[in-house]
């Protein structure tokens, strides 16, 4: 199958590419090399002579329309976004232009080429929830700036599949993890914090809970998709591994055999801070897509990756 690959120089894009060349994709990526992008992340899938990469803004649809129609693309697999929440509740300019903007320009490109979209959504849409899981039915509600764009994002996509019978697929990952990882992230923000000997930061009480998923785990899984879902659906990503954040931080001082409290500090919360995340996997579970994974083992192999790479 031929696909193009948005974002494909990220954190998750350049899994999933790897993913995708492994089964036989023939893969054209396209990313405009922002500040979260890297060139090292294509190390691996620039040895495949399936792939080729594009520096494009996703925004500029009679190029992505160029490459679709060059390349005989069937899917356009969206990674492309801006995804910080920190960011976009300093300036949420950047957000709208590639989670806003940028979805509408593949949709018109998908429209005029008649190409499928595979957007790759997050959890976050749901908003926060104290006890249960969300399902894929749920009534969205994001509840900050990052999030909203994405639900936008969501909403454009299902007007234009009422409106111009345009074909997609939906993921809602939960919180990805794993070598590769920007780091203004939690991970290695606290694994730089680490090895520079500084306090690791936690926001308020540190009691916030996140659903915690391997990237490799979840690329696998949108490639399984990809493959073998019906059209038109939405699917929750996710292994079940909610922890709150003060124990992620305190399982990672373990593995590294430091003092917990002698390595944080608390720090003010972050304004409108979600408290929990938490997703339902029924409906990937009743379609057979399973993990194969422990999360500690993907934990401790992330820890000595950041660390070795840093």
């Amino acid at each position: 199958m031929n696909i193009l690959v948005t974002g494909c120089a990220g954190f998750i894009g350049s899994h999933a590419t790897d993913v995708f060349l492994d089964n036989g994709y023939r893969v054209s990526g396209v990313d405009c090399l922002t500040y979260a992008s890297d060139l090292k992340n294509l190390e691996y899938a620039s040895k495949y002579d399936s792939f080729s990469l594009s520096v494009v803004d996703i925004c500029e649809t009679n190029k992505v329309k160029e490459i679709v129609e060059k390349n005989k693309c069937e899917w356009i697999v969206n990674f492309a976004a801006e995804t910080h929440v920190d960011n976009s509740i300093k300036s949420i300019d950047r957000f709208i232009h590639s989670n806003i903007i940028g979805v509408k320009s593949l949709l018109e490109a998908c429209k005029e080429t008649n190409t499928k979209l595979f957007q790759i959504s997050t959890d976050e849409v749901y908003g926060s929830i104290h006890k249960g899981s969300f399902s894929e039915c749920d009534i969205l509600n994001p509840r900050n700036p990052y999030s909203a764009t994405k639900a936008s994002a969501e909403h454009l996509i299902t007007s234009y599949a009422n409106t111009h019978d345009l074909k997609y697929i939906i993921v809602r990952p939960s919180n990805n993890f794993g070598p590769r990882q920007h780091g203004e992230k939690l991970l290695p923000t606290v694994l730089r914090k680490i090895r520079n000997s500084e306090k690791i930061p936690i926001y308020g009480d540190g009691q916030n809970v996140r659903d915690w998923l391997y990237v490799k785990n979840n690329a696998q899984m949108i490639e399984r998709i990809l493959r073998s879902s019906d059209l038109c659906q939405v699917y929750n990503i996710t292994n079940r591994n909610e922890l709150k954040n003060i124990k992620i931080i305190k399982k990672i001082t373990d593995v590294l055999n430091l003092d917990f409290e002698a390595s944080v500090e608390f720090i003010t919360d972050r304004p409108g801070h979600d408290f929990r995340y938490s997703i339902s996997d029924k409906k990937i579970k009743e379609h057979g897509f399973q993990f194969d994974s422990n999360f500690e083992n993907d934990l401790n192999k992330t820890i000595n990756e950041i660390l070795n790479d840093g």
